[in-house]
Order: C-alpha cells, then structure tokens, then sequence
C-alpha cells in the first residue's frame, strides 16, 4: 500500500507545475469596484461648456444641436465627462484573465503562442497578450442617468476582442501592412518629437496629434505588436502594451472617436490614436486609487535627470491624480509608491478612462 501512496504523491508533486502554470491571478475585479476604482477622475464635469476640458475636446459653447433620424435639428446643451469604458488586460500567458480568474480557452495548438523573438532573431524580446473588456460602470451601477449620446451600446462587463486571435499581433511583418506610417516613425526626428512628448506628457501638457507617441513609455508607439523589450520594466512595459492595444482597435475601426465637435451627436472613426481621450489607472496588481501628492525627479527639456552640485537628483512635487494620461512617466504614478510591480504577479490590469462630449438633447426621465 506504501508504495502506491508514495507513486501517487509523486505523480501529485510532478503534475502541480503545470497545474500552477495553467492557474491565472486573481484581479479581484468585482470586490474592489468601490475602494479600487479612481472615483474622482470623474470631476470635474464640463458644463455647458464651463470645466477643464482635454485637448481635441469640442469647443466650449452653452448651446448644441444635432439632427434627429428625419434630419430634423435638435437642440441640446453640451455636456463632458470622464467615465470607465473598458479594461485592458496585458497578461504574459496567452488566454489567461485575472480579470475572470481564468483561463478564457485551451489553446488551439500553438494558437496565440509566439517565441521570444521578433521576427528578426532579437531573443531579447518577450511576447504580450491582451484581453479588452467593456466596463461601463457607471451604467452598470446605475450611478446616475447617462444621456443616450454618452451609451455606446455596452451595459454590462463583456470580453470585446483579444490579441489571441490577432495575426498581425505576433507579427511584425503583418502589423506593418495594417500600419505603414509605422516606417516614418523608426527615423530619429520622429524618434526625438516622441521624447519630447514624454517630457509635455509628465508635466501635465497632453496633445491630442501626438498619435504616434507612446509617451515616456517607449521611442514610439510603433509597431503594434506584443513583442516588447523583456529587459525594460514590467510596469512600463504593460503600459506600452495598453497604448498599442488602443491604437490597433481605433486602426481597425473597433474604437471609435467620443471627443470633439464631429463626436457630440454620434461616435466618429478615428484611424489615429486621439491620445487625449484616455487615461490609465491600474487596477491590478497595485491599484491607483488615491489623489496625492508626490515628489518626482526634476528634468529637462530632453528627459534627462538635473542633478545639484553633489550629484544628488533634483526634486519637485507633483500633484498626483490616481488616472494618468497615456504615457506619463512611471517615475511620476508608480514609483513614488515603491513601484506597481510585485514579484510573482507580472500580469497587469487597468481601467481605461474615457472623455466625452455629449449634446444632450433629452431631459432626465422624459
């Protein structure tokens, strides 16, 4: 009898590796959607024009009109709001989702399984998935009523594309097909008007035609792939991830426009990132969830650390709203609370904030 106990803890101790690889994270998504969710990037809210407003937004004016199905003019009065719209999942095992605390397929063989190369024999390269979720919560906690020119259809948490089934994303060869203007933004001018985006970005100056920008985040956005420097830093590379993940559905037509004049009556195609429109604000596995103050490195006008006399680095502070814009240095949100990175827990999940404009036509009820 002792030897079958002895076999089958064996074959207990043999298997339970895999069986930890095929485990995923758990995000704790449902248990945290009152005190792990950035609640104050709501405000303030654009009234009728009056309120801070994001670059690309409609210009502020009191009156608005859109026309109904008949062509028949409505007026309306302009209404801009930050609200949570989708969750980015970057998860370094393909199917895997913290956010459901599962595996979301078997793989189909080697589907969605890449190397850890590029295409070009680089084995510094490590390999990325996303999942991209609907998240309308404000919609789904009913927290107040949402004109119909904020709804995009989605009223409930559901799982709307992943990099899974993407062939261009673990090729860069076809990625490049999809995005040729990916070729003007590998030359140094292009790479230099990148690196001065991340210092405009840091410092609170964020552009919407900096569509091929990532930020402080990488160089470039470019290419949109999951292949990403495996020596870079977990965090920021799952922020490159978020930003490229944005830019390939706005590319594909699968996010649209919600910001600007054109976009107050209905959603419009933006082939371009609009960079503007969207903040960040990690949920998992340290979440963003507080506004403070924090004191980050002082720069200058090429990113580079200033330095006093001793050496030492120069210190400003820098209020810290808990949503940042898309590609705002890491030294800014998530070093200064001793990084948003643990060991062990290298897949990442955000919240993906989202600015509208809205002419809101119809009364509360009516």
């Amino acid at each position: 009898m002792k030897p079958v106990v002895t076999l089958a803890l064996l074959c207990l101790l043999m298997a339970s590796p895999a069986a930890k690889a095929d485990m995923c994270p758990d995000a704790d998504l449902w248990s945290g959607i009152i005190d792990k969710i950035c609640w104050t990037r709501i405000f303030p809210i654009s009234l009728m024009g009056l309120g801070d407003k994001p670059d690309g937004s409609a210009p502020p004016t009191s009156v608005c009109a859109c026309t109904d199905p008949l062509g028949v003019p409505e007026v309306g009065w302009q209404l801009g709001i930050w609200l949570p719209a989708r969750i980015a999942e970057v998860v370094r095992v393909p199917w895997c989702s913290p956010s459901l605390n599962t595996r979301l397929q078997s793989s189909f063989g080697n589907m969605g399984v890449a190397g850890g190369q590029d295409g070009h024999g680089n084995n510094d390269m490590a390999m990325l998935h996303y999942h991209y979720f609907s998240f309308p919560l404000a919609t789904m906690l009913e927290m107040f009523v949402i004109p119909d020119c904020m709804q995009d259809g989605m009223v409930d948490f559901d799982l709307m594309y992943m990099s899974e089934v993407d062939p261009t994303w673990n090729d860069d060869v076809l990625a490049l097909a999809l995005n040729p203007e990916a070729v003007a933004f590998s030359t140094p001018p292009a790479k230099l008007w990148c690196m001065a985006d991340c210092v405009a970005t840091t410092a609170g100056v964020v552009q919407e035609e900096f569509f091929g920008s990532a930020g402080c985040d990488a160089s470039c956005i470019y290419p949109f792939t999951g292949h990403i420097n495996a020596a870079s830093d977990p965090v920021r590379n799952s922020s490159l991830i978020t930003q490229r993940l944005l830019a390939s559905l706005h590319r594909k037509g699968l996010a649209l426009k919600t910001m600007g004049l054109d976009a107050m009556c209905d959603r419009e195609f933006a082939p371009m990132l609009p960079r503007s429109m969207y903040q960040l604000q990690m949920f998992y596995p340290v979440a963003e969830a507080s506004s403070t103050t924090v004191t980050i490195p002082k720069t200058d006008t090429d990113g580079y650390v200033i330095r006093d006399a001793s050496g030492n680095p120069e210190t400003i502070n820098s209020p810290q709203n808990c949503a940042h814009p898309l590609g705002e240095s890491i030294h800014k949100w998530s070093t200064p609370v001793g990084g948003r990175h643990r060991p062990g827990m290298e897949d990442f999940v955000y919240v993906i904030w989202r600015y509208t404009d809205c002419c809101v036509r119809e009364l509360p009820g009516i």
